[in-house]
Parts: C-alpha cells; structure tokens; sequence
C-alpha cells in the first residue's frame, strides 16, 4: 500500500517541479501584436548595415594608405608643393557645408545623396588607377570593386534613389581620355591627387555616417 502511494506521488511531485521551473526557463508571454522579435528585428538589421557599411569603409582606407606607399616610394610626389599639385586642376568631389554632412547642419538624407553621388563620381577616376600601379595592381581592383559594393550599400539607405545624379558616360570617356593623353609627370601629380581627394572624402562620410 505505502509502495503503491509512494510510486503515485513520484509523478506528481516531478509535474509540479517542472511548473516551478518552467517560468524562469521560458520568458513571460508577449501581448499579440508586440512580437519583442519582430519589433527587434529592424533595428538589429539597421544596426548590422551601418556597422558593414563602417568596416567597408575602413577597409577601402587601407587599401588607399597601400596605393598611396607606393606612389611616394616611387616619387617625390608626396612631397611636393601644393602649388604643383594644384596645376592639375582636377574637378574632384568635396564635402561643402551645403552638403549637410558636418556637424553644424548635419541633415541624413542630403548627406547620404552627397555621398553617395561622390562615390558614383569618383569611380571614372578609380577606373583611371587601375593601369598606374605595378606591385599594387591587386589592391587597387580591389578598392575599385570595394567602392561598387559601398555605392550599393549606401543606395539601399536612400530614401529617394531618383535624387541621385549618375555621371553621365560620355562625359567619363572624355575625362578619361585627357587623362591618359597627360605626360608622365602629370599623370603621377593625377594619381597622388586622386588617392588623397579619396582618402578624405571617405573620412568625411564614414564620420557623418556614423551620426545616421
């Protein structure tokens, strides 16, 4: 009899400890329509662009620092006057206050479409950079692909694709064209300028990017 009523009570004493876990081990159930999950999602997934879209860039800088050692290890270029550099006349993008990419007025969607049309613009001159470089070759195809994958991070962000100006192509192969009918000399002050106009239009975007 006290065998029979022990066996029967085993059960019910395990039942009962398994309800006294089971609230600690599970969370509290969420009202419908309030999904922590769902209401989560965006914002991990907002977070996780903006962090792939700062590593992209980082990664992009240290492909330019690489190309830029080469340029001075084979030239004085570096070293020279600003006064040289300038006879270049280059017409490359720059961050202006109307941009709204500082930090006195910041505004996120007129900085993003700066951005954005920046890259688009500096791409005929990275296309340029392919054929400059002998040990460097790799990186830089490299930093010119890495800028297509930003360029299409950052059109995902935009809210107003239609606002973004596209370089017209003509207008590319006749710049390229000049670019390549330079003399040596010329060409080296192009590439040095190309590398550093890059370098700070991207430290500019990555630290307005950071306040999106």
């Amino acid at each position: 009899m006290n065998s029979l009523s022990t066996s029967a009570f085993r059960p019910v004493a395990f039942s009962l400890g398994l309800l006294l876990v089971m609230p600690a081990a599970f969370p509290a159930p969420v009202p419908l329509g309030e999904d922590s999950e769902e209401v989560a999602a965006p914002n991990r997934q907002l977070l996780a662009s903006t962090e792939r879209i700062d590593k992209h860039i980082r990664y992009i800088l240290g492909g330019i620092s690489a190309l830029r050692k080469e340029v001075c290890n084979k030239s004085n270029m570096c070293e020279s006057s600003k006064e040289a550099l300038a006879e270049n006349n280059l017409n490359l993008p720059k961050m202006a206050d109307k941009d709204g990419c500082f930090q006195s007025g910041f505004n996120e969607e007129t900085c993003l479409l700066k951005i954005t049309t920046g890259l688009l613009e500096f791409e005929v001159y990275l296309e340029y950079l392919q054929n400059r470089f002998e040990s460097s070759k790799e990186q830089a195809r490299a930093v010119q692909m890495s800028t297509k994958g930003l360029i299409q991070s950052l059109q995902k962000k935009a809210k107003n694709l239609s606002a973004i100006a596209t370089p017209d192509p003509a207008t590319n192969a006749s710049l390229m064209t000049k670019l390549q009918a330079q003399d040596q000399w010329l060409q080296g002050v192009t590439t040095h300028l190309i590398l550093r106009s890059f370098k700070e239009f991207l430290q500019y975007s990555l630290r307005a990017l950071r306040q999106m």
